[in-house]
């Protein structure tokens, strides 16, 4: 088990991510480092397989940049449990762990005139296992559930702090568009 691992990583991306400021080639220069995560395991702690049961899956922050700028957590979906359909603001890269967690990619069919509306249909769902990876664009709007038995854990590395963003949290149902809530994290021990 290393911590050394994970400092490595950290290292790594604000070295891959000096200068870029395209989406598209952060995600590209960060999907090879998450992944190379996904195939030595040995800095997953016992702790990053809770979740909260309020809110169905647990938070553990391995890197939060003071200027907002780079994020690193790592997250335990609960059983039976997901996220509503949401953006990030920022671009993303997600690797799976352990166990399966499906990403349910959505599509806007309106134009986002209208405060508080949003007409969105299901685009794709992805199972996301050990290796595969979801990347996101600020804009793109994916849900996430565990259809499983046990915990799925993944690895997360946003462009910047999630908390720092006014994000927006849909409900594809109700066709609606609310604030995303600010969901409970922990800071994982070095």
């Amino acid at each position: 088990m290393s911590d050394k691992l994970v400092s490595a990583l950290v290292t790594d991306l604000k070295t891959a991510l000096k200068g870029v400021d395209d989406p598209a080639d952060a995600i590209a220069r960060v999907t090879p480092l998450v992944k190379k995560m996904a195939e030595d395991t040995s800095w997953v702690k016992p702790e990053y397989y809770k979740s909260d049961n309020e809110q169905g899956f647990g938070i553990n922050i391995l890197n939060e940049e003071p200027d907002n700028t780079l994020l690193v957590e790592v997250i335990c979906w609960a059983p039976g449990r997901g996220v509503a359909p949401h953006d990030h603001q920022t671009w993303g890269v997600v690797v799976g762990i352990d166990g399966t967690e499906v990403n349910v990619d959505w599509r806007r069919k309106d134009d986002g005139a209208t405060p508080g509306f949003a007409d969105l249909e299901m685009a794709s769902e992805t199972d996301i296992t050990n290796g595969v990876v979801c990347t996101l664009m600020p804009d793109d709007i994916h849900g996430v559930r565990n259809d499983g038995d046990v915990p799925s854990v993944s690895l997360h590395v946003y462009g910047k702090v999630l908390a720092s963003l006014n994000r927006s949290e849909f409900d594809a149902i109700n066709k609606t568009q609310k604030p995303c809530p600010q969901r409970k994290r922990t800071m994982a021990n070095a």
